[in-house]
């Protein structure tokens, strides 16, 4: 994370960064995100889609120890062309798809809203 905003686009906190790795390939990075297309579009994370925007998501589901699963969901978009990206985790939420992704579905709509 290089900078944080507040919804005026104010800075409100900047990190110098550090490269670790190298990026991916391009063809890589369009793979992987049109299987991250498909997610949202016709998999576990359908509960993500906003009407007119493609929308690349992946869903997870951690085990815990005592209760149910963490639930977890990341996406960006638009997904050819990101200007939002959204990662959410709901404590004991069980599946990604149904908890996290309907969150993320929300933050998602207002973010677009905002930057567009």
């Amino acid at each position: 994370v290089k900078e944080i905003q507040d919804y005026n686009g104010k800075i409100i906190n900047q990190t110098e960064t550090n490269q670790l790795f190298l990026p991916v390939s391009s063809p890589v990075a369009e793979t992987v995100t049109g299987f991250m297309v498909e997610v949202v579009d016709e998999g576990t994370g359908r509960a993500a889609q906003v009407p007119g925007v493609s929308v690349a998501g992946k869903t997870g589901t951690a085990e815990v120890a005592d209760g149910e699963p963490h639930a977890w969901f990341i996406c960006f978009a638009p997904a050819y062309d990101p200007t939002v990206a959204v990662a959410v985790l709901v404590e004991h939420g069980g599946q990604g798809g149904t908890s996290a992704a309907p969150i993320a579905r929300q933050i998602l709509e207002e973010a677009l809203r905002l930057y567009r």
